[in-house]
């Protein structure tokens, strides 16, 4: 920024809050607030400090963009009207000449910075420019408006309703018609114009996503307020109090819009200071407007000593002023970072959880929530390398983001990753802070799941082996000890074909070919029970269909939904659904009473999702305490990492397991 435009800056800023001031100095120090020719003048005042704090704001930071310098444009040239306005008063008579330069400027003065807030801040924000050279038109167009409205009011004869009249010595008596022409087709031509700028800048809203929606959406209620005011006043009869507040209040929401966007979406790039002096400035701006709002009215009801009225007015916004505070510090900053508010929270949520896989989730959730980030990842460290708990995601991530580690005992177990709040490159200290805390809140959860999480595998591994020493024991049991039992079964039934039918060994010999028998038969039931034979010869599919059809009959019915391809499944799992599969449909025979039964395997991004349905009684209301069978089904899908349940329906019950793929 060269020094000429450093100095212009400073100049208009300085112009802007200087005349504002002095304009209220004056006026307050000759009690002129009641006349009419002031009515405009808290506007004109308001207009003059705020605009020009938030012009040089922005041309500080970003000295080519048209904002700020038309900001302060509209601070400066309001602010100089306004002291004219107050020193037409101050004179003794009419007369003065410099009351007769004063008077015609001021009465025109008025109206190019207050229309300029309508139509031309609207096209050029936030970026300094047009969104589209097509939209030139609208320029001139304001342009000419400006000129038509200003020469009406500069030639139509007026007069200065002060302490004394003073007539608008710049009017002409011949051209009133012509004046009265020029103030209505400017006046028309301006509403046109800032019609089209809103209208203009709600196109753009709709269009634009994330931040910079965001940011035209705050001016676009501001501006939209101000409309809305405009048109009730002029239509809805109100007292003079209720107008100038209305008014005033639409014109501060405008460099509101434009300091809620500087401090919480970090527009122009302000540093951190600068913005927590725009929001100390909005605070003080807010409570300065109640103050003296309420202290008007107090003056307007009740017209006492200046000293009882300011104590009355200052004990009355107290209260007011707390909450105010508050309120204006919430909207400019979002919700503020409460490290003990973020940690009860997450205490709250792992306190509810009754499974372990869902902490992470919940971790996640509230960190994103408590400090609006973009996204929160919690990954666990381990023996294969880094897995992700869970993530969660309010938009997509802009930049790098954020890496904490979590320390448990002198090690690693993990990682949070976060993104900087919406609108943000990077996070600011007290956020940093805050996930500082919260990661060593979380890391002795993580080490609890990095601990279950070894023990789960470490019981997988016992799981596999044990599924992996029944089949053999089965195949022992089955190629083995079955053929050796059936062949002296045969031998025995030899030597008794050669003994005399009264012999007396025959009786010793049919009771060890019915031992030998039964024996055969534990050796069949035991084999069974290491693993389903069905399993090896037909596979899981056939399996489960050789089993429904065995247990379909005359009054039940068992219908079977299978996939064709199941060689993803390892040995264990198919174990486990199978048995999951003939204990459920073993309690539908038993004690469903139903007529239907239907049984489905399906293989999707969840894993091996099993389901058996009946159209039965449904469970008890104490199934789950009394059922061994529910127990038995529960534990074969929870020692293969996979989760189980059971509910009664409106048609019947539903037991499901969902296994993974391969173990």
């Amino acid at each position: 920024m060269s020094r000429i435009a450093v100095a212009t800056a400073a100049g208009l800023g300085a112009l802007g809050l200087v005349s504002g001031i002095t304009a209220a100095v004056i006026t307050e120090a000759a009690d002129s607030w009641g006349y009419s020719a002031y009515e405009p003048m808290p506007l004109d005042v308001e207009v003059a400090i705020f605009y020009a704090a938030m012009g040089m704001l922005v041309t500080w930071r970003k000295p080519r963009n048209l904002v700020g310098w038309a900001l302060l444009s509209i601070a400066a040239w309001d602010g100089v009207v306004a002291v004219m306005t107050a020193l037409v008063g101050a004179f003794d008579s009419a007369d003065n000449p410099v009351v007769q330069v004063l008077m015609p400027i001021q009465t025109g003065g008025w109206a190019p910075p207050i229309w300029a807030i309508a139509t031309l801040l609207p096209l050029i924000y936030p970026d300094g420019r047009l969104p589209s050279r097509h939209l030139w038109w609208a320029v001139g167009f304001t342009a000419l408006g400006i000129v038509l409205y200003v020469a009406g009011l500069t030639l139509s004869v007026g007069y200065f309703g002060g302490k004394y009249t003073v007539m608008n010595p710049a009017a002409v008596p011949g051209w009133q018609d012509f004046a009265q022409f020029c103030q209505n087709a400017g006046e028309w031509i301006l509403l046109i114009a800032s019609g089209v700028a809103l209208v203009t800048l709600a196109v753009r809203w709709r269009l634009a996503t994330g931040v910079q929606a965001r940011r035209l959406s705050l001016l676009f209620w501001a501006l939209l307020f101000g409309a809305v005011q405009a048109g009730v006043r002029r239509v809805v009869p109100m007292p003079s109090l209720a107008q100038h507040i209305l008014e005033v209040a639409a014109a501060a929401l405008v460099p509101m819009a434009v300091a809620v966007a500087v401090t919480r979406d970090r527009l122009y790039d302000l540093d951190l200071a600068v913005r927590r002096a725009v929001v100390s400035v909005a605070v003080v701006a807010s409570l300065l407007a109640c103050y003296l709002g309420l202290y008007a009215v107090i003056g307007v009801v009740r017209p006492v000593s200046t000293v009882f009225e300011a104590g009355l007015a200052g004990a009355a916004i107290f209260p007011v002023a707390l909450l105010l505070t508050r309120w204006v510090r919430q909207v400019a900053w979002g919700r503020r970072v409460d490290i003990v508010e973020a940690v009860t929270g997450l205490g709250q949520r792992m306190r509810d959880r009754l499974s372990i896989p869902e902490v992470p989730a919940a971790v996640c959730e509230e960190i994103v929530s408590a400090l609006r980030l973009r996204f929160a990842r919690l990954e666990l460290e381990t023996a294969d390398g880094v897995r992700t708990l869970a993530e969660v995601r309010r938009c997509e991530a802009q930049g790098e983001p954020v890496t904490f580690e979590l320390w448990h005992r002198g090690t690693v177990v993990g990682r949070l990753v976060v993104a900087p709040p919406e609108g943000r490159e990077h996070l600011d200290e007290m956020t940093v802070q805050a996930l500082a805390s919260l990661a060593d809140q979380v890391a002795p959860v993580v080490a609890a799941l990095r601990l279950d999480e070894e023990l789960l595998r470490s019981r997988e591994q016992l799981v596999t082996a044990r599924e992996e020493e029944r089949l053999r024991l089965s195949r022992d049991l089955h190629d083995d000890v079955g053929p050796t039992l059936a062949g002296i079964r045969l031998q025995l039934d030899a030597v008794r074909a050669k003994l005399p039918d009264d012999a007396p060994a025959l009786d010793l010999m049919d009771r060890a070919v019915v031992a030998i028998q039964d024996a055969l038969g534990i050796v069949r039931r035991v084999a069974y029970r290491l693993r389903p034979p069905e399993l090896d010869t037909l596979g899981l599919v056939g399996a489960l269909r050789e089993l429904s059809v065995f247990l379909s009959g005359p009054t039940l019915k068992v219908e079977t939904d299978l996939p064709v391809d199941v060689s993803a499944l390892s040995k264990s799992v198919e174990v486990a659904a199978y048995r999951i599969v003939a204990e459920a449909l073993t309690n539908v025979v038993k004690h469903a009473q139903a007529t239907s039964a239907w049984v489905s395997l399906v293989i999707d991004d969840r894993g091996v999702v099993v389901e058996v349905r009946d159209d039965g009684v449904g469970f008890p209301s104490d199934a789950g305490s009394r059922g061994m069978g529910l127990r038995f089904m529960a534990q074969r899908a929870q020692e293969i990492s996979g989760e189980f349940s059971c509910r009664t329906t409106s048609t019947g019950s539903l037991v499901r397991a969902i296994l993974p793929l391969s173990r």
